[in-house]
């Protein structure tokens, strides 16, 4: 059978969702500069669609414009990061409990899986735990069943993704490996069909960035205070 040739509209989709994929699993960090030349090359592809792709993702503020032929990855406030974290709270805390109220012995086992994976990848490896991390989340909103939900859990992660790589970078490795991962609490209850536990014990896990949020508001409060005095303006 010929292979039918890829439109470019087609391919801008292709890049656009490649593209959101990595933002969500924390490829890139917050301020990293992208130049449109610079992703044409490693895609092997022309920087028409490439243009398209990331001007879609700054109309979703996922990425901002710096200049004519290069964007970057937003350097997100305590006060926005804080707002992401209370809507994943809400939303993510439903979707657990969905979960809780309907999961299957084979939806239990590919959680157990993943977060074994998780684990592993905490102790060596921050991107790699960032990712898996994103795919445990997002195994429980599929297995809720709640398109609309995923969809805004989504934008959120889009946003969010490029912290949470930092989150995993910083956080002591014990944390991120013990045996009381937060991980563990949300499968406990959704094997024991505890709907309302399972909600708790998401909203506990996605809480958890707060951590990252207090420690970017004192490292900003600090250069704020290295930052030598303004000079008086002479008249």
């Amino acid at each position: 059978m010929a292979v039918k040739p890829v439109s470019r509209e087609n391919l801008s989709s292709q890049l656009y969702n490649s593209l959101r994929a990595a933002l969500m699993e924390g490829q890139f960090s917050p301020g990293q500069r992208l130049t449109i030349s610079a992703v044409a090359e490693e895609y092997g592809t022309s920087i028409t669609p490439v243009r398209e792709a990331i001007f879609r993702l700054v109309s979703e503020r996922a990425l901002e414009v710096r200049a004519a032929t290069s964007v970057q990855v937003p350097r997100l406030s305590p006060a926005d990061l804080r707002e992401i974290v209370r809507i994943r709270i809400e939303l993510e805390g439903l979707a657990a409990y969905r979960v809780g109220e309907i999961a299957t012995d084979e939806q239990l086992a590919e959680l157990e899986r993943i977060n074994a994976d998780f684990i592993k990848a905490a102790a060596v490896d921050s991107a790699e735990a960032a990712r898996i991390n994103r795919a445990f989340h997002f195994a429980i909103l599929r297995f809720a069943g709640m398109p609309i939900v995923e969809g805004i859990c989504e934008n959120m992660w889009v946003l969010m993704g490029p912290f949470l790589r930092i989150f995993h970078e910083r956080i002591p490795v014990r944390q991120l490996t013990g045996d009381d991962h937060k991980h563990y609490n949300i499968l406990a209850a959704l094997k024991r069909h505890d709907a309302e536990a399972a909600k708790r014990a998401m909203q506990e896990d996605v809480a958890w960035s707060e951590a990252l949020v207090q420690m970017l508001e004192r490292e900003e409060a600090e250069a704020a205070d290295a930052a030598p005095p303004a000079k008086p303006v002479r008249r």
